[in-house]
């Protein structure tokens, strides 16, 4: 199994959600004929639906694009409710309604920018960036498809060709705040405070330019809308990968993380929404750590328990998580797919994975083709027991805590002694973007604060 399997279920199940979602609009306009109020004019609900979604209320959000796409022909409204479903975690209405939004508004650049950022978070990373390569040669200083590039780039560490054409495009243009905004991105993915605060000072500057709808952009690409973490962005901090366990009450995650943590400990999820946590339990001669959320996210959000749940006979995998760039920034979770090279290296309970989120692969969940977990990365900084050189006993590469090797050293503590609710029997081998949909809300990132 390997990405073109991921690509041809991705186009069998789009026909049917395409027929749901346009019957689901039609709907909608009969209904919006014969009840809506005549000043629920396009513009008024667009304004609505964006406060809704910046506000993280992404159902009623959804709900008033709906309402405006009913109304008559809007690119903007559409747009917002591709955003508005990625928000809420129907990522397969997402990626379905972006193709047909994209199809029907081809001179209308922001349509091809998300559906390409979209394609890249289920791990269509190389017919995204094409798509996009061959659309800024037509129009090479758009906004929303050269910011949607520079995201994919500085998403999948490639900084250095990021920060080329960062600078390529600002050379030529004015200022623009959303290209500043991923310009001091990029500085942080490079580990550059000082260009990271410039740009970032540049980039406030340049929205505070912006003195009404009429000076700005035609084209732009908006910040994510997410819970922001309610931390000091001035304050040092490190970030890593976790997931949910324990029927919504834990987040396991590496162990380097959080040792010796004495500040605040936050959990995102990719749905954007925010928990606090603390420390709970560390097995640093393993490389784990379990926090314990004040507020449990829902069961459903959580890997079922056991964790332990797939045959180790793994050929394909994928890992999922965040890009880790030790700050509070806004961002979906990428899907990276690779391959099991040894599914037992023989030391500390590791496997190896060619798939990698990143140079320090930290705390990503690693599952299978059908969405069984099956381990989790480890950064190379965790100090493992027995192993003082990974690299020289095990090689360069992506290692991982085998699923079976977590169960045994947290099944005794953490796990709950009650029943597991059943989860829904999926048929068949689930698409990537049931996957991705269905795991969406597991990842987590984390922020420590000292």
């Amino acid at each position: 199994m390997n990405s073109h399997y991921f690509t041809k279920q991705r186009l069998i199940n789009k026909q049917n959600i395409f027929i749901l979602t346009t019957a689901g609009l039609i709907f909608a306009t009969q209904c919006c004929a014969e009840s809506s109020p005549a000043e629920e004019t396009i513009p008024i609900l667009i304004k609505r639906a964006q406060t809704y979604l910046a506000n993280g209320q992404s159902q009623q959000a959804a709900e008033s694009y709906e309402k405006a796409a009913a109304l008559g022909e809007s690119a903007e409204a559409e747009i917002g409710l591709v955003r508005a479903y990625l928000q809420s975690g129907e990522f397969r209405k997402a990626i379905a309604f972006s193709n047909l939004v994209a199809a029907e508004h081809p001179d209308v650049s922001e349509t091809a920018a998300l559906l390409a950022y979209i394609e890249d978070r289920e791990g269509q990373t190389t017919p995204a960036l094409a798509k996009l390569t061959e659309e800024l040669k037509k129009h090479p200083d758009d906004v929303a498809l050269f910011a949607s590039q520079i995201e994919i780039l500085i998403d999948r560490m490639a900084i250095s060709q990021a920060i080329q054409k960062l600078d390529d495009w600002i050379g030529r243009n004015p200022p623009h705040g959303d290209i500043y905004r991923l310009r001091a991105r990029a500085a942080l993915a490079a580990g550059n405070r000082e260009d990271l605060l410039n740009w970032r000072r540049k980039a406030a500057l340049a929205y505070e330019s912006i003195s009404s709808p009429a000076t700005a952009a035609v084209t732009k690409w908006p910040v994510h809308a997410m819970e922001s973490f309610p931390i000091n962005d001035e304050k040092p901090k490190k970030s890593g990968n976790g997931f949910v366990i324990d029927q919504g009450r834990r987040i396991l995650t590496n162990a380097s993380l959080v040792l010796n943590a004495n500040g605040d400990v936050w959990v995102r999820n990719g749905l954007g929404k925010i928990r606090k946590a603390k420390v709970e339990k560390t097995l640093p001669d393993h490389g784990l750590a379990v926090l314990r959320l004040e507020t449990a996210y829902p069961k459903t959000w959580s890997l079922p328990d056991p964790l332990f749940n797939a045959s180790m006979d793994v050929h394909f995998c994928f890992a999922l998580g965040f890009p880790v760039t030790d700050e509070l920034e806004k961002s979906y979770p990428i899907l990276s797919p690779g391959m099991v090279v040894r599914s037992d290296t023989g030391y500390g309970g590791l496997m190896q994975v060619t798939s990698t989120l990143g140079s320090e692969n930290s705390g990503s969940p690693i599952f299978d083709g059908s969405g069984h977990f099956i381990g989790m990365t480890l950064a190379k900084q965790e100090p493992l027991k027995g192993i003082t050189d990974r690299d020289a006993l095990l090689g360069k590469g992506t290692f991982a805590v085998r699923a079976n090797e977590i169960q045994k050293l947290l099944s005794s503590s953490i796990h709950s002694k009650k029943k597991p609710a059943k989860k829904n029997a999926v048929k068949g081998t689930p698409s990537v973007e049931e996957l991705y949909e269905n795991l969406l809300p597991t990842v987590v990132t984390i922020v420590v604060t000292p």
